[in-house]
């Protein structure tokens, strides 16, 4: 409760503030980049006449005393325009597309171990072929022919586990990962 009277007092103290506050004082100019032209206005001046029977010479109107403020200088830095160096093109390598047969490393897991080998055709993986070098079980087994056409469409180890063999699934996608590495895929 106290800590909502500071925060009250505090606020209705900064409004208060806030509304005594002047934007414009009295006697201070502000300020302008644009150079100022003075207004001036001329009024002729006519002489009285001095004497009634000499006719009175017409008087020259001189003009009024001009106030002229100088044009506002600005510096500013030079601007400063890179001159392109002449470079020889370096020719740019061309990179040729992975083809071979590449094997990710035995994964172990829970249900014995997975692997899982790739055949890379120019970048493109045409065949993925996950094995249980120990034989394993049928639900293992099952999850391997799920996973391998999925490595072909996802052409990545980035593939959805197989719902109910989610050791065998980690386990492929490791050993998956490591034969897409070492592919440079």
């Amino acid at each position: 409760m106290r800590r909502a009277v500071v925060v009250l007092g505090t606020t209705a103290a900064g409004l208060a503030a806030l509304f005594s506050y002047k934007t414009h004082v009295t006697g201070i100019a502000v300020a302008s980049t644009a150079p100022v032209t003075p207004r001036v206005t001329v009024t002729p001046v006519t002489p009285a006449p001095t004497h009634p029977v000499t006719p009175a010479k017409k008087a020259t109107p001189r003009p009024a005393p001009t106030k002229t403020t100088p044009p506002a200088t600005h510096s500013a830095a030079p601007v400063v325009t890179p001159t392109p160096h002449p470079t020889t093109p370096k020719p740019t390598p061309t990179k040729t597309a992975p083809s071979g047969t590449f094997t990710g490393p035995a994964e172990n897991t829970q249900y014995g171990e997975v692997q899982v080998q790739i055949t890379v055709s120019n970048g493109k993986i045409t065949n993925a072929d996950g094995s249980l070098p120990q034989g394993g079980d049928s639900i293992a087994q099952n999850a391997i022919s799920q996973l391998n056409p999925e490595v072909l469409s996802a052409q990545s180890a980035n593939i959805q586990s197989v719902s109910g063999a989610t050791y065998t699934s980690q386990g492929y996608i490791g050993s998956l990962q490591q034969a897409v590495n070492e592919a440079g895929l």
